[in-house]
């Protein structure tokens, strides 16, 4: 039986044995996005799950407007935008799909100008972006009882880089359980820290932590809070931490960069090939 110009090596891969698509070109698209599509998908499941475990849906339109404190609903977030590049990617490879493939594209460049926007900010407004750092990371103090997952991150931050605070311990005066106004509503909690920041948060048998270490500790004078705190800011640990490890934190950047590029380098390649092949197609 003849066939038609429509049945194609797409739809019969062993016909003909003439055609433009790079098998190399189009596995390699599918399978590097394979990876994306299940890390997003798990992201955003896992995303998900937190949110309707610790919110209810009134309590998630008030978050919005600062979704970067919520590390939920940042990850579901995440989790979308990358599942939504791998699922376009495999589908625009797999079924040689030039729309999928142009969305795909379209993704990936998009955030490869937000990636390269960010660092050139980082070197031209480098002061801009501290001032306005300090400013959404004070949010993370001020909130820090209204969200468990931010309340875990802020803990855990404050016990691996052995921190206390934003900038200093003072900070949590912010918060409305450590300000030292709360001793008026005999706040156990008023002119004291979260027991992350204490230097050992655990009791005298060094098995259960001791969540009461920080209570009323900044009323006290320096020397004798300096041995049951950390005196140093959180962002000033960040910030040198950045400056040590510079060479290996542009590395990984760089080469993120390369990847992206690649992947949409090799998707307009493989759309090339398959408006070539189209084109082969209708003049048969």
């Amino acid at each position: 039986m003849k066939r038609t110009p429509f049945q194609t090596s797409e739809y019969y891969p062993g016909a003909g044995g003439d055609t433009e698509i790079s098998c190399c070109v189009k596995y390699t698209v599918f399978g590097f996005n394979v990876i994306f599509w299940v890390i997003g998908f798990l992201m955003l499941l896992i995303g998900l799950w937190a949110q309707f475990e610790k919110n209810n849906p009134y309590s998630q339109l008030n978050r919005l407007s600062k979704f970067y404190l919520d590390p939920a609903l940042l990850l579901t977030i995440i989790g979308a935008f990358t599942f939504i590049i791998g699922f376009s990617g495999c589908v625009g490879a797999l079924r040689e799909n030039t729309s999928f493939l142009a969305l795909y594209s379209t993704l990936l460049g998009l955030l490869l100008l937000a990636e390269m926007i960010i660092v050139v900010l980082a070197f031209v407004s480098k002061d801009w972006i501290e001032t306005e750092l300090k400013t959404r990371l004070d949010d993370m103090v001020i909130l820090y009882r209204d969200d468990p997952d931010l309340q875990s991150l802020i803990d855990w931050m404050q016990v691996d880089w052995k921190c206390c605070g934003i900038n200093r311990p003072d900070d949590w005066d912010m918060n409305i359980y450590f300000n030292k106004s709360a001793a008026n509503l005999k706040s156990e909690e008023a002119g004291g820290v979260p027991f992350s920041c204490c230097i050992d948060y655990h009791d005298v048998n060094k098995q259960l932590p001791n969540y009461a270490c920080g209570h009323n500790v900044r009323q006290m004078k320096l020397p004798q809070m300096s041995a049951i705190i950390y005196l140093e800011g959180c962002l000033p640990k960040l910030q040198q931490w950045l400056n040590n490890n510079f060479v290996y934190v542009g590395t990984c950047i760089f080469v993120v960069a390369i990847i992206q590029f690649l992947g949409i380098c090799f998707a307009q390649d493989l759309k090339s090939d398959i408006f070539a092949q189209r084109a082969k197609w209708s003049r048969r």
